[in-house]
């Protein structure tokens, strides 16, 4: 096992490590935007706590328990090695990166991001994205409070990665009182 520094290129967080599943060194991770064909496509990848202090682990086997990603690394072979990987985030290069569709982001993408209604007033700063089966919904701080925007077309306008915006069209009182 090789630990990798932050000399590295820069690194995406796909998942982290959920649970530790039987006792065999298995983990329920909770995938970012990869599917399970993906998964299965990354000979390893680099876990940790954060991109600054990462650990190469070679992917023994990708499997599916419902609509559950479940992983088992080589060298982690019993439940102790599997729980302290629980909370660690699976990392890969940017290279290694998946491939998105025009109009697609990557929640890593979004999170930060300062949201703006179509006026270019500043209405808070997305600081989360929670998937729902409907579609995702962006946590934005505004003022004293959060406002959960639901990310479909007819709300979300724009979408600008390189400086950072979004501009939204939010419905009447979305943000009322947050001031």
């Amino acid at each position: 096992m090789k630990s990798h520094q932050a000399d590295r290129s820069r690194l995406c967080a796909v998942g982290i490590v959920e649970k530790v599943f039987g006792v065999k060194g298995e983990v329920k991770v909770h995938s970012y935007s990869r599917s399970l064909e993906e998964f299965e496509s990354l000979a390893s990848v680099l876990v940790g706590k954060s991109e600054d202090k990462v650990v190469e682990k070679k992917v023994e086997k990708v499997s599916l328990r419902g609509n559950e990603i479940y992983i088992k690394f080589c060298e982690v072979n019993d439940r102790n090695a599997s729980e302290a990987l629980v909370g660690h985030f699976l990392f890969v290069e940017d290279a290694a990166r998946k491939r998105l569709m025009p109009g697609e982001y990557f929640v890593d993408d979004i999170v930060g991001m300062s949201v703006c209604d179509v006026r270019k007033n500043v209405l808070g700063v997305v600081t989360d994205v929670v998937r729902y089966p409907a579609q995702d919904m962006y946590i934005v701080k505004a003022g004293a409070g959060e406002v959960m925007v639901p990310a479909v077309r007819a709300i979300v306008r724009d979408v600008d990665v390189k400086n950072r915006t979004i501009t939204i069209a939010p419905p009447e009182g979305l943000f009322d009182g947050l001031e």
